[in-house]
């Protein structure tokens, strides 16, 4: 058995996990075929083979230990996949939301639990990921792995020991004292906009009986290949796309608090920074995404252009000034604190940290590699991804591309929104996207 000290993201992440928010990677490939369930479950075995960190569980430690450690086993301790059967749509979107409302062990290896739902028109594979053990890239490559198996073709791997490179510091660290004066100067500005809590997401529930408020709920949007065309043409260099979706995402949400009576204020996302270097840019399981806070003043929200203008600008200079290491540097700091003082993340953070969280959460996995088709499945016909909600965010978004289409997939508090109130938001985002 091999073992592994956490690394910073790791670290903070299973500090600041709560057991009726779980941090984890929701992603979910739609066929318009038959999956074989015990084909599915040794195609899993052979991913988690490939990929060492997949295998992971958490060592035992007690309130005195300064670093976690994973333990690698050479086996999996279960291959954690339930079959379960839906006869519509409903059917479908409760199993998704009780899924994604877990709490995935990380004592147990693997870290993560699989559905393979049966529904008439096709199988979905659904998974729920910690977040503790990796990031929405990793959570796509054990999918790839898995579903190259299925199919019998080759899955290759990079040549270097994945457990050799686990070193955020190396990657992405301050690395001179000029470096240091630009991040210093960033954090400086983050913490001084943040001395005022941004807005949060008006609660919205359309039903009266109030139904199931604990956990989350997702909402599944497609953009087709004529609309995401329409996108696209929106969008002037150089902003990327990931800019206009962001912008997008915050207008929304300024739009949609301002239709509820809300007075006006700055709304921010968190947005992801891939560590990982081009050479292995979609390669290597774990977490290798830091996080940045885009904000977006009252003044820049009315506008789409506008706002994709003012964040293409903050994006650009947090990049060039590689902001993505800020809070590395920042998480380096406690990192030999006792066990039992980081568990104390969980109760002090959404109180001490509130003005620090930002309105939503953007990750955007770009476009995706093509995979095969899955046998008598088929190919993929449809995906959908979603990054975790924690409070006080009341929803957040996952896109990713494929082929000609875009995926947008919304996770919400139900305590927030009900299903109805989320259709709506999601209506309205479309329409800022696309209008």
């Amino acid at each position: 058995m091999q073992r592994v000290p956490f690394n910073l993201l790791d670290d903070a992440f299973h500090n600041i996990e709560r057991r009726h928010e779980p941090w984890s990677i929701h992603f979910e490939l739609a066929f318009a075929g038959r999956i074989d369930a015990t084909r599915l479950g040794e195609s899993l075995r052979y991913a988690l083979s490939r990929h060492p960190v997949a295998r992971a569980r958490i060592e035992r430690y007690h309130s005195g230990s300064v670093r976690y450690w994973w333990e690698i086993p050479e086996s999996p301790d279960q291959i954690p996949l339930t079959v379960v059967t839906a006869s519509s749509d409903a059917d479908v979107a409760r199993a998704r939301d009780s899924l994604v409302s877990l709490q995935v062990p990380t004592t147990v290896s693997p870290a993560f639990l699989m559905y393979l739902v049966k529904t008439p028109a096709g199988d979905r594979m659904m998974i729920n990921l910690s977040h503790v053990i990796a990031d929405g890239m990793s959570t796509f490559r054990i999918l790839s792995s898995a579903i190259r198996h299925y199919a019998g073709v080759a899955d290759p791997v990079p040549a270097f020991d994945p457990l050799g490179v686990r070193d955020l510091k190396a990657l992405a660290g301050t690395k001179s004292l000029p470096e240091l004066g630009r991040r210093l100067k960033l954090l400086f500005e983050h913490l001084a906009t943040s001395a005022r809590s941004p807005a949060r997401l008006a609660p919205r529930h359309e039903t009266e009986d109030g139904g199931d408020r604990a956990g989350y709920g997702c909402l599944l949007l497609t953009l087709d290949a004529d609309e995401t065309r329409t996108l696209m043409a929106r969008r002037v260099k150089p902003a990327t796309v990931n800019d206009l979706v962001l912008a997008g995402m915050l207008v929304a949400t300024a739009h949609w608090n301002e239709q509820r009576g809300r007075k006006a204020g700055r709304v921010t996302s968190m947005m992801p920074m891939n560590l990982r270097p081009a050479e292995w840019w979609f390669e290597v399981v774990g977490n290798y995404s830091s996080y940045v806070s885009i904000n977006l003043p009252a003044k820049e929200q009315h506008d789409l252009a506008a706002a994709t203008a003012f964040v293409s600008e903050q994006t650009q200079r947090l990049k060039e000034a590689g902001a993505s290491g800020i809070l590395i540097d920042v998480l380096d700091v406690p990192k030999l604190l006792p066990a039992m003082l980081k568990s104390r993340l969980r109760d002090i953070t959404p109180t001490l940290g509130r003005n620090l969280v930002d309105t939503t959460w953007v990750t955007n996995l770009g476009r995706l590699a093509d995979l095969p088709p899955m046998g008598e499945a088929g190919p993929v016909t449809d995906i959908a991804f979603s990054p975790p909600a924690p409070e006080p965010m009341g929803i957040t978004i996952g896109v990713a591309s494929l082929a000609d289409r875009m995926y947008l997939t919304l996770r919400y508090r139900k305590s927030v929104l009900d299903a109805p109130a989320a259709a709506a938001f999601g209506e309205l985002l479309k329409q800022t996207l696309l209008a």
